[in-house]
């Protein structure tokens, strides 16, 4: 969403994965597209004074922003998992946030 409004640009090559359309090879992948082309959006914008268009106050917050979506999405997978009958067990749950330990 954010990178068809503040840098329509950096769609290309970037492809919409819709239900059971992808296998673990192709999520990874577009993940990672995603990922480089947010991270070309952030230094776009830092060059840019610090702004995202669309987006106030600034590039930081924006970053927060970001961060805060991603863990609010998180919750929803992992609240989907255990209602689901499939919770995270305690090791994967706890390494979610332990990054140091990968």
């Amino acid at each position: 969403m954010w990178l068809k409004s503040a840098a329509p640009e950096l769609l290309t090559g970037l492809a919409k994965l819709e239900g059971e359309t992808g296998d673990r090879e192709n999520l990874a992948a577009a993940l990672d597209a995603s990922g480089q082309a947010i991270a070309a959006l952030l230094r776009k914008s830092m060059a840019a004074g610090g702004k995202v268009k669309g987006f106030k106050p600034h590039v930081v917050a924006f970053l927060g922003y970001l961060i805060s979506h991603e863990s609010h999405h998180r919750g929803h997978i992992g609240w989907t998992l255990k209602n689901t009958g499939h919770p995270l067990d305690q090791k994967t749950s706890y390494g979610l946030w332990e990054w140091g330990v990968r």
